[in-house]
């Protein structure tokens, strides 16, 4: 279901926080949730290798779960943050899934420190793994879900120290970011599909 990987340079994660701001100043954004700000396409404006390096974990981690590499593949990065109404929903809106049907993957990494305060990516670890990849056939969930799913035996929280942290998970499961008590988090999202380009994916045009 989750595959750690070695955490990325810190100068490689400064470097694309400061790149998104910029963008960020200049309104070259894709999306804005009340509590996050995502910038889709952002392979144009990275070092072809560093825009690679993402790629090719990525791959890696397709090749492990699906023993298919994706045919596409974008970068998004965003930013969550405190609103200043406190209600906040977190990274993704509350919890979801991002299909019931399809095979999804994301390789997320941390750009910053993310403790529990700062928005983790947090999952419900199903007990009946097949059946929960389906089960509530919707891609929306209540704000409650992780009480009500008695299926669910698990709530994780993935946490990191140190910037940089990278994981791959199956996305079919329900997931959330935590909305932020304290502090911001940027983080690099590798969006993958291993049948078509991702229709719903609105790049940012440079």
């Amino acid at each position: 279901m989750i595959i750690y990987h070695n955490n990325i340079n810190y100068d490689v994660c400064n470097n694309i926080i400061n790149t998104f701001e910029e963008l960020n100043k200049k309104k070259i954004v894709s999306q804005t949730l009340h509590d996050d700000i995502r910038i889709f396409g952002f392979e144009k404006v990275l070092d072809k290798d560093v825009a690679n390096l993402f790629f090719d974990i990525d791959n890696k981690a397709s090749l492990t779960f699906f023993k298919k590499r994706p045919v596409y593949q974008t970068l998004m990065v965003n930013k969550t943050f405190v609103p200043s109404d406190k209600l906040g929903s977190g990274s993704g809106d509350g919890w979801h899934r991002d299909s019931y049907l399809k095979k999804q993957l994301k390789t997320i990494f941390y750009l910053t420190k993310v403790n529990i305060e700062n928005g983790p990516f947090t999952y419900l670890e199903p007990k009946i793994k097949f059946f929960s990849r389906f089960y509530p056939m919707k891609t929306r969930l209540s704000a409650d879900a992780d009480k009500k799913l008695n299926f669910c035996s698990n709530k994780t929280s993935i946490t990191s120290d140190k910037p940089g942290l990278g994981f791959s998970i199956i996305t079919n499961y329900i997931h959330r970011g935590i909305p932020l008590i304290n502090g911001v988090r940027y983080a690099i999202t590798v969006y993958s599909d291993i049948n078509k380009k991702i229709d719903f994916v609105e790049n940012i045009k440079i």
